[in-house]
């Protein structure tokens, strides 16, 4: 058999099976561009390695690795891979297991070392001419994108917006990954000359003169939860008791709300962006927009209540070069931030991961009792100065250990993939439950008359949506694997709300301040849930905050 048409056949059989495992779609609608490519590339690497009887496989060998990182990232955190990505490995490198990270290491450095050795070195002259056509296009893509967008989206279907994935069915992965990278780079350019959006502008400093005349100005915590998944969404599993804690329970009385992330798994910069900025993470300037930060100060839910006279602290229990949360942190408007002084002794800091051992991430109620402690000293040292207490933890991302002596496993779960994450992840939530409930008493006598929030930046990764699918989580509601737990404590009382996105906490922070008065005034989604707000509609102030930001 011709190898072209083996070599299509068997890219076409590969991610067909790999969409039945809850892979990309299947490689069968895209024969604009994207074949034509994978077969150019493929005859490109034929006359660049020696000929044998394994020649074919060699050559194909590039090709199949670049798909099978499109079918990890999609099945792992649910999203098709952009180029700008590959400037968040280190991070990534930061908090994978070991064995991954070797395993990966060697897959890669082993199918490097096949290719380079089956190269004839003789025929140099001939790479060389071979690679200026791709060379030519990741030029245009890099360098010229408006042009290249110009012809892509006149040749190729057109790509659906709200749908990575079924522009990558449509058009093609490889075609897609640089359509946005195009489209970042020509948004770039534009943002050099962007103007802001007045209306957005004047927007924000309405709200400011607004809560600079309100008589009281109440205290907000925001406390973000590394991959905090309620086990009760699960309809597909069972447990030997009742996974929340009793302490917790009986103060939420089964009042928890949901809210929509924009990531799954992976990329808690991202729920950040929109926690605080109140629009939702576009991805136009980069994988995640915390990495183009720059410190300079943007329009965000922090920035605003600083004008306004609240002191705005960040606290974050991991490293702070992580996600670039340093400069981030400064842009959105907080005017101190706080780490744990092992992962940053030069700072100044409140904070200490203490005994880690059998974890490796610090526990949510370390870091609250910390927190607690140093607001109520805060607060005794400035009274009458209202507080923005904005706490990440880390506690509970993957892969999920517990130490046996300190939280022994008191749940047995039933219906779970046997290999301990997800019954890990079940049983860190009695624990974890346990210390939100310790922190609501403790505000109940430190601060009663406060807004406190318990939000999930995203779901732990358990590997991939398609495990969520099965166990039915969420009953298997459109978008499930977005779905989180928020919990809402105002004044001394639960509160519920009906389903809203990350990014409503800030008119919802807002509307607690003002009263009321805040959404009576400026349309408010998470009030009218029923009529979802496009993210069309957020671009101005997106543009505008991001503008800033990157200044």
């Amino acid at each position: 058999m011709n190898r072209y048409t083996a070599f299509i056949g068997f890219l076409l059989c590969f991610t067909w099976i790999m969409s039945l495992i809850g892979g990309m779609p299947p490689l069968r609608l895209a024969w604009r561009l994207e074949i034509p490519l994978i077969l150019c590339l493929y005859y490109y690497f034929n006359s660049i390695t020696r000929p044998s009887k394994w020649q074919p496989l060699v050559a194909a060998l590039p090709i199949v690795l670049v798909y099978g990182i499109f079918e990890a990232n999609f099945m792992s955190l649910g999203r098709l891979l952009r180029i700008i990505e590959i400037k968040e490995f280190p991070e990534l490198l930061n908090v994978l297991p070991v064995w991954i990270i070797i395993s990966t290491g060697m897959i890669f450095s082993l199918s490097f070392i096949v290719f380079i050795k089956n190269l004839q070195f003789s025929r140099v002259p001939g790479m060389i001419l071979g690679i200026l056509p791709f060379l030519f296009l990741v030029l245009m893509v890099e360098a010229a994108p408006d042009y290249f967008l110009f012809a892509f989206e006149r040749v190729q279907k057109p790509v659906t917006e709200w749908s990575d994935i079924q522009s990558a069915e449509d058009n093609g992965r490889i075609w897609m990954m640089l359509y946005h990278e195009a489209k970042r780079n020509s948004n770039l350019k534009k943002i050099a000359d962007y103007q802001d959006d007045p209306a957005f502008i004047r927007k924000t400093e309405d709200i400011v003169t607004r809560l600079q005349f309100l008589e009281t100005r109440k205290n907000v915590h925001l406390i973000v939860l590394e991959s905090f998944v309620d086990p009760d969404l699960f309809k597909g599993l069972s447990f030997s008791r009742k996974p929340m804690h009793p302490d917790f329970e009986k103060i939420f009385k089964k009042k928890g709300s949901q809210t929509i992330s924009p990531v799954f798994g992976g990329g808690t910069a991202q729920a950040e962006f929109e926690l605080l900025c109140g629009v939702p993470a576009l991805r136009k300037m980069s994988g995640m927009e915390f990495d183009v930060f720059t410190g300079k100060e943007t329009y965000a839910l922090p920035a605003l209540l600083a004008k306004a006279g609240y002191h705005t602290l960040a606290t974050n229990a991991y490293k702070p070069d992580f996600f670039n949360s340093i400069n981030a942190y400064s842009g959105l408007g907080f005017k101190k931030s706080y780490y744990p002084q092992e992962y940053a002794s030069g700072r100044d800091s409140y904070l200490s991961t203490g005994d880690v051992t059998g974890e490796k991430y610090m526990f949510d109620g370390d870091l609250l009792k910390q927190n607690l402690a140093f607001i109520r000293e805060w607060k005794n040292a400035n009274p009458g100065v209202p507080l923005f207490n904005y706490v990440i933890s880390i506690y509970g991302h993957f892969p999920h250990q517990m130490n046996a002596q300190k939280r022994p496993t008191l749940i047995d779960v039933k219906g779970a993939i046997r290999d301990g994450h997800l019954e890990n992840c079940i049983n860190q939530f009695y624990y974890r439950t346990q210390a939100l409930a310790d922190f609501i008493n403790d505000i109940r006598e430190l601060d009663p008359e406060s807004l406190v929030i318990f939000i999930s930046d995203h779901l732990p990764w358990v590997y991939g949506p398609e495990t969520y699918k099965k166990l039915g989580y969420a009953a298997g509601v459109k978008d499930f694997e977005y779905i989180n737990r928020v919990f809402f404590f105002e004044d001394g009382r639960a509160v519920q709300y009906d389903k809203i996105h990350h990014y409503d906490i800030p008119d919802l922070v807002l509307d607690y301040i003002t009263g009321g008065s805040h959404c009576k005034d400026y349309p408010c989604s998470f009030k009218a849930p029923k009529k979802p707000v496009a993210k069309e509609e957020h671009e101005k102030a997106y543009m505008t905050i991001m503008a800033n930001a990157m200044k």
